[in-house]
């Protein structure tokens, strides 16, 4: 993958305050090495893992400790890497155990921190589709979207036009969102078929945009990894983008006047391009497909 887009296409929500501890504590644990019965593993405690009671609440907000995996700050229902630390005080929600350390201490860890040497970086979205689909969420088509467990399902098997999926968040002018998706089916007489994330201006004035993602047509063989802002398009001829085998991430990014893309399958690197973009804060993010049902795992969305 090309230096400078492959960190900037990996990203990540902002570690909250910690809260003071109250429980009583009954020696280290680990993923491997479990508490006593009556207690879970604290991972997040300031001083490393420690047991605590499965029946508090540490930090007050509504789930006992052993339903809670952020035991020092709201939230924390959630676990998408399954590393015991929750998806609201992860600093690396997308890597199990553990992301790799924070050089510049803005609180987002590699893999997730676009640039792990610059400072300023924030998780401005992670949705790992755990606890259904966030109302924030607006589809185009509302019937072509829907939650299985787990996973955010596009089912344009039988629809050709191209169906996006949407919502805002902080305006941003570096920007980054990054998605993991399975293609299950293609649907058969579409001449066009696409999977992959956007950027967007959306205020009046705005003209800034950027896509990045897959694209197959059936008149030919070839299937491209494709950049498309309001400046232009580049593409890189690849195989293998369609494969309903394979795991897939594709991310975008925006700093400055350039706009890089890059899909991987399987952790290998399928395709990066890069195009022109006009400088400006991005706050509209979302997911799109054609013709194809996709199964999106996760999107995150990092920036400064």
């Amino acid at each position: 993958m090309i230096p400078g887009v492959s960190a900037r296409v990996t990203i990540a929500i902002a570690l909250l305050a910690g809260c003071s501890d109250t429980s009583t504590l009954d020696g280290p644990c680990s993923l491997t090495d479990r508490c006593d019965a009556g207690q879970v593993c604290d991972m997040t405690a300031e001083g490393g893992p420690v047991c605590i009671s499965a029946s508090g609440d540490l930090d007050g907000d509504g789930l006992t400790n052993e339903k809670d995996f952020c035991q020092h700050a709201m939230g924390g229902a959630t676990d998408e890497d399954g590393d015991g630390i929750g998806d609201d005080c992860d600093k690396c929600p997308i890597a199990p155990p553990f992301s790799t350390v924070d050089p510049d201490g803005d609180d987002v860890e590699s893999p997730c921190d676009p640039d792990p040497h610059t400072p300023g970086d924030q998780i401005l979205l992670f949705d790992g589709f755990l606890n259904g689909l966030d109302p924030r969420w607006k589809p185009t088509t509302a019937g072509v979207w829907a939650i299985k467990p787990g996973e955010l399902v596009a089912d344009l098997s039988t629809s050709n036009p191209q169906d996006y999926i949407q919502t805002n968040v902080a305006g941003k002018s570096n920007i980054s969102i990054v998605a993991s998706y399975r293609i299950d089916s293609l649907e058969a007489s579409a001449s066009e078929h696409k999977v992959g994330v956007f950027l967007d201006d959306p205020r009046p004035a705005g003209v800034a945009n950027t896509a990045c993602g897959v694209t197959k047509a059936d008149q030919g063989s070839d299937e491209l990894v494709l950049v498309e802002t309001n400046q232009g398009a580049m593409n890189q001829r690849v195989t293998g983008a369609f494969d309903s085998a394979r795991l897939y991430r594709a991310g975008v990014y925006v700093t400055g006047t350039k706009s890089g893309c890059a899909v991987l399958a399987d952790q290998n690197p399928l395709g990066t391009v890069q195009a022109t973009i006009t400088p400006d804060q991005l706050s509209s993010i979302g997911l799109t497909a054609r013709a194809v049902t996709v199964r999106f795992q996760w999107v995150l969305v990092v920036g400064h």
